[in-house]
């Protein structure tokens, strides 16, 4: 008899399901911290390294800070008679008293203009000087200068100024000589003002005195609470993924997993004790980084007359002990990922090539926080990992208070990403082909003959986000190369249908030409009745209210910069005068039939039959959204993206989510005309408000209403499609749903009876 892989498949999900039990998990943990502790250079990496590491550094800073002096700035003048009588800028070999704060730091050369042919000869020669590194900055005063009857142009006013801007000397030259020759500028105007009998105070009116009323523990705590948490991340990132590699692609190589896997553990139990065993070394490099960091930069603060590091002092300890309280669930959240992802590696060397893509996710969210300008608030807690570090910074601050508001938001949202990283790692230990896969080398010919030998009605997971990730690409090198502002009907036209043609229909419309056996099974255009093309027009239409709505909401949590607003104005334009007609077929039917093809079709049609309905939902949702430029339509684009996802799910054709998706963008460009043309009836819905157009009060909580009766109608219409759309999880709910029962008695596969000879 042959062993059913399926229910044991479903019987060992069932055990890892199960109620976790702590003493499996702790022995698995010890067990791990173990193995790590023995291991000298893991060891050495955690601990040992930061201790030494910093102090090194601080030491080699000290010997080269004895080193570092400014060089003197070399300047030189060509055309210095051209001044006349005026102000004096110079005192003969240097400048006049008063315009240069540190003589020591100008060396000033004077070129007689009378050695040059002409003003074309001083440009190239000052140049010339420039890139043979001659001097660091060349001033050229045109013969013109003072003679103010005979300028054809403000140009031959200009002193010029020749420099490198390669160059940091050169840089620096540029930056003494602009401020001398400002206040030589300043001395001239008085002078001038003086000789006419004017008062010389109408050019300062008044003066401006600065009081910095922040004490010195605060600018520290400011100071230190933004660089801090940082290395502190970094360090909890790179802490986490070496260890999670060496505990699951280490262990691969060295096939003790097997043995693992064998144990009366369960994965959901092997999971947490490698978790705990990841996380511990992620915070102890965190701490023990952040720490030796912290003590060794104080000190050399102390030591070296640094700008910044002079008014920055010494960081308050006890506010910084707040980063711990942060460390936890950012470690947490950091190991769950890294120990996914290593799941993923065949070995310990591939496992190092997942590093650079996971950091270079992870960076921009602990980069924003650096942004000026960037602070807590409803919007910013919202977002991963960025909230808890400004919530740390508000505690560090001192803002407890304001900090308490947003707590629940940035713990709700860090419990949230943790959950999913959970579940992420535990269905990587489930899956005996992620664990156990093949380790043949990838082979371009036989990738090609055997997806097209092995073609399907649908398209296949790895092809499906292939897709999705070609559409993404191609929308933002067209965004960077930049478009032609719309100007009239025809710049509109091309605009809005170049994108949705080439970059998001084309895509999928190729690869199921060619990578599949039905174009029209792929793409999912099967018809239905009139039932489901009903309530999709109709829940179209009923959920604008609520759409619109949402996307008040974001633009309140995200405001859209003045820029942003200033360069859709064009293309808002074009909608209003443009006529109804057109701007319904470019902005509702277009956009609704080229990404329901290709998000709701090909990709979803994809994704469903091997990962589930609700995965394939939530993935075309994502890149739905992420189609969007801008990211408060991202995030409207996102959640309308899981309706249509569902009701793609349901109905098994996109052809209901093109009717729900053009009624949506129908009601969004048509709003603001059924109020200004004065329709018939329009004033029971819509109403004038100070930001526009939007619904009466007493219609959007209609409107949600009925939302969910259309939800509940398809709810009641069965799924439709044959069962090779949906995964086997989906095809046993669907037959409880409709109350078919298993026959359980009959084994899979009985065992032969033996007779007797």
């Amino acid at each position: 008899m042959e062993p059913d892989f399926d229910n044991l498949k479903s019987t060992d999900r069932l055990v890892s399901r199960r109620r976790s039990r702590w003493s499996a998990i702790r022995h698995i943990y010890f067990r791990e911290m173990r193995d790590q502790i023995r291991d000298r250079r893991t060891l050495f990496t955690i601990a040992i390294l930061p201790i030494l590491l910093y102090p090194l550094l601080g030491s080699v800073m000290l010997q080269v800070a004895q080193f570092s002096r400014e060089h003197p700035a070399s300047i030189c003048v060509i055309g210095r008679d051209h001044l006349g009588d005026v102000t004096p800028l110079f005192d003969g070999d240097h400048f006049a008293d008063g315009l240069a704060e540190d003589e020591g730091a100008v060396e000033l050369i004077h070129y007689d203009w009378g050695m040059i042919r002409s003003g074309e000869d001083a440009q190239s020669k000052a140049t010339q000087w420039i890139d043979d590194g001659r001097f660091d900055l060349v001033l050229l005063v045109p013969p013109e200068f003072l003679d103010f009857s005979a300028r054809k142009s403000q140009d031959e006013a200009k002193v010029r100024m020749f420099f490198d801007v390669t160059s940091d000397q050169s840089r620096v030259a540029r930056d003494r000589a602009f401020v001398i020759l400002n206040r030589w500028r300043n001395r001239w105007v008085r002078d001038d003002l003086v000789q006419t009998g004017l008062d010389e105070s109408i050019l300062n009116p008044f003066q401006l005195d600065e009081i910095d009323v922040a004490q010195q523990q605060s600018k520290a705590a400011a100071f230190w609470s933004k660089l801090l948490p940082f290395i502190m991340l970094v360090w909890a990132m790179t802490g986490a993924f070496y260890p999670a590699i060496d505990l699951v692609a280490g262990e691969k190589e060295r096939g003790t997993l097997e043995t693992l896997l064998c144990s009366p553990a369960s994965r959901s139990e092997i999971v947490w004790g490698k978790l705990g065993a990841v996380a511990t070394a992620s915070m102890a490099t965190a701490i023990l980084n952040s720490g030796s960091m912290l003590i060794t930069s104080s000190f050399i603060f102390s030591k070296i007359s640094l700008g910044a590091g002079a008014a920055v002092g010494a960081p308050p300890i006890l506010p910084m002990l707040w980063l711990l309280v942060a460390l936890v669930p950012l470690s947490l959240l950091f190991s769950a990922v890294a120990l996914a992802a290593a799941a993923l590696a065949r070995s310990s060397k591939e496992g190092q090539y997942y590093l650079m893509p996971l950091m270079m996710i992870t960076l921009p969210l602990v980069l924003i926080p650096m942004l000026p300008g960037t602070e807590l608030s409803a919007g910013t807690s919202l977002i991963p990992v960025t909230g808890m570090f400004l919530l740390v910074r508000s505690l560090v601050e001192g803002q407890f208070l304001f900090a308490a508001l947003h707590v629940p938001m940035v713990l709700g949202v860090t419990s949230l990403c943790l959950w999913l990283a959970m579940n992420w790692a535990r269905r990587q230990f489930e899956d005996e082909a992620v664990l156990f896969g093949s380790h043949e080398q990838f082979d371009l010919r036989k990738w090609v003959r055997r997806a097209w030998d092995g073609r399907e009605k649908h398209a296949s997971v790895p092809l499906a986000y292939f897709c999705g990730a070609m559409i993404l690409v191609s929308l933002f090198f067209a965004k960077l190369s930049g478009g032609v502002m719309p100007t009239d009907a025809n710049s509109f036209a091309v605009l809005l249908l170049k994108p949705q043609v080439f970059f998001i229909l084309l895509p999928p419309f190729a690869l199921a030409l060619v990578f599949t056996r039905s174009f029209r099974d792929a793409l999912r255009l099967r018809s239905v009745s009139w039932q489901h093309l009903a309530l999709g027009l109709g829940l179209g239409i009923a959920f604008h209210p609520s759409y619109t709505l949402l996307g008040h909401l974001v633009s309140t949590l995200y405001p859209l910069s003045e820029q942003a607003i200033e360069a859709m104005k064009p293309v808002v334009d074009q909608i209003n005068h443009l006529p109804w007609v057109t701007v319904l077929i470019l902005i509702a039917v277009v956009p609704a039939f080229c990404e329901e093809i290709a998000f709701r079709g090909f990709i979803f049609g994809g994704l469903a039959p091997k990962q589930g309905h609700w995965r394939a939902v939530i993935a075309t949702a994502l890149l739905f959204g992420a189609s969007h430029g801008v990211l408060q339509q991202s995030i409207c684009a996102t959640v309308m993206g899981v309706l249509l996802g569902w009701v793609a799910y349901r109905t098994g054709s996109v052809f209901p989510g093109i009717l729900l998706h053009f009624a949506n963008n129908a009601m969004t460009v048509s709003i603001q005309r059924f109020y200004s043309q004065s329709w018939r009836g329009a004033d029971w819905f819509i109403e004038s408000t100070a930001d526009g157009v939007s619904y009466r009060p007493w219609w959007s909580v209609a409107s949600v209403l009925i939302v969910m009766i259309l939800i509940w109608l398809f709810q009641r219409l069965s799924v439709c499609g044959d069962e090779s759309d949906l995964s086997p999880d989906d095809v046993a709910g669907e037959r409880i749903e409709r109350g078919i029962e298993e026959e359980y008695e009959t084994p899979v596969n009985p065992a032969p009876t033996s007779t007797s000879g």
